[in-house]
């Protein structure tokens, strides 16, 4: 396990019929324990809680965002009958809303007796990202603005975790994660499918008239990012769309399902052309990736996945972040 990861990444876990190795989930979860359900508790609160003397006793201290952890300080035994939130720091970035998907580093403690029970980002890998909305820890995100640093003091299941018993979480809304490709657009190969986007970033994927499947697994940069490379066992956020090459025909998408998913980039999550297609390429990118049958599904696709047997994959692919 890479990390301690406390909270889900904030996608409902779905099976990608188009991308899972086997009969795995598409969605994917390295956390350690303790880490929170992607469903909600019948307690998790679906508003902004309120600041009160808990969460404004909390006292935070060091660089927002930063690569060392900030220094928490509070009485232990600290207690809210309900969940409490305050603003130590006002970012000046943008008002965040439902739907909307975003990077947060946070560290968190068991509130009777102050003891740190793990931290995402900062000095522990990237920040992770989540969902805007909903109930838990989505909810208090839905209040927040980019740049904001937050304390919440209530039961960890009322704020997303499931850690058991009150916790303090302090948590530095890093940035916002777009919900498409963001890169600088690349000459494409008319060999290869061609890809143009709509206008809200979900790809159309045209298969060349008259030309054969490449024998061995292809990928090619359609928009070039700049972010961090993905190395293989990341987790990274995505949306992507697969297609049969013979036909053109969509059998899966993260756009259809109308959310980005992630991935573990790994051969024991993913089919080996995907994986091969998206190591080492950047965040921010957009990739197409043509997967001979032999690096896909071969004889034995998925029973229900419209995928046929022997047949080549043209997957286009949005790396929206990692971690």
């Amino acid at each position: 396990m890479k990390r301690l990861r406390l909270l889900p990444i904030a996608l409902v876990p779905v099976v990608v019929l188009g991308l899972a190795a086997c009969s795995g989930s598409g969605s994917s979860n390295s956390s350690a324990t303790p880490s929170a359900s992607s469903s909600a508790s019948a307690a998790a609160i679906t508003s902004c809680p309120d600041p009160g003397a808990a969460s404004k006793a909390v006292k935070v201290s060091g660089a927002f965002g930063g690569t060392t952890a900030p220094t928490v300080e509070f009485k232990a035994g600290l207690s809210a009958k309900k969940p409490q939130a305050s603003t130590v720091i006002h970012g000046t970035g943008k008002s965040l809303g439902e739907g909307d998907y975003v990077q947060v580093s946070y560290s968190v403690y068991e509130a009777k007796d102050a003891k740190k029970l793990g931290t995402v980002g900062f000095d522990q890998g990237n920040p992770q990202v989540l969902s805007v909305g909903g109930s838990g820890f989505g909810a208090l995100l839905a209040c927040a603005k980019v740049g904001d640093r937050v304390t919440a003091v209530g039961q960890s299941s009322a704020l997303g975790f499931n850690t058991g018993g009150e916790i303090v979480v302090v948590a530095d809304v890093v940035a916002q994660t777009p919900t498409k490709a963001s890169g600088t657009p690349q000459p494409q190969d008319p060999k290869l499918p061609t890809v143009e986007d709509k206008a809200d970033g979900e790809p159309e994927i045209t298969i060349p008239k008259g030309v054969a499947a490449p024998t061995k697994t292809t990928p090619e940069v359609i928009k070039q990012g700049d972010g961090a490379a993905i190395a293989d066992g990341d987790t990274a956020l995505v949306q992507y769309k697969g297609v049969v090459y013979d036909t053109g025909k969509e059998f899966d998408s993260s756009w259809s399902k109308g959310a980005p998913t992630t991935f573990t980039i790994s051969e024991g999550s993913l089919i080996k052309g995907f994986v091969t297609g998206l190591v080492g390429q950047k965040v921010g990118s957009q990739v197409l990736i043509v997967v001979t049958p032999e690096d896909g599904y071969g004889a034995n696709p998925q029973e229900g996945s419209g995928i046929p047997k022997n047949a080549t994959l043209v997957f286009v692919v949005d790396i929206l972040a990692k971690g």
